[in-house]
């Protein structure tokens, strides 16, 4: 044997402590976030669009208040849920692994919340999607407070 220093694949400024379990958590927790918001997004918008005419797309005011309810609360939406992410992974030091899952916690927290939303109002109405809503945030402040608790 030598007395030469041992090979390490890692470089010297790798994370000593593992963070998956809290990214994890976290992902989850925004993207539960995102379906409360787009619960609450598409109830809204189901009852802005109840007086609406429109019986095609040319027919459709694009400056219209529904149009325009639905188009930047899908943009805060996305904002939202990045956002929620970047704040419950606090714990992981490299800003660009915490960016990176943020993002991909906003876009697949996003398309969930989405197809979840459309679902379930498509299938059983407003009250279900209100009780989605509900358990929703529900689910998203309990995976929240654990991802909190795993970053100490």
């Amino acid at each position: 044997m030598t007395d030469g220093p041992e090979f390490s694949p890692l470089p010297p400024d790798a994370p000593k402590e593992d963070r998956i379990g809290t990214a994890f958590l976290a992902m989850s927790s925004a993207a539960m976030g995102s379906v409360a918001w787009f619960s609450a997004l598409t109830v809204i918008q189901t009852h802005l669009v109840a007086g609406s005419t429109a019986q095609t797309v040319a027919q459709i005011n694009p400056n219209a208040p529904d149009v325009n309810f639905m188009v930047y609360g899908t943009v805060l939406g996305l904002g939202f849920t990045g956002v929620g992410a970047w704040i419950l992974m606090a714990a992981i030091p490299s800003t660009y692994r915490r960016g990176a899952l943020a993002m991909v916690a906003a876009l697949g927290g996003t398309s969930l919340a989405m197809v979840a939303t459309l679902l379930v109002y498509q299938w059983a109405g407003r009250g279900a999607l209100t009780a989605l809503g509900v358990l929703a945030i529900g689910i998203a402040f309990w995976l929240g407070r654990r991802a909190a608790l795993s970053a100490r």
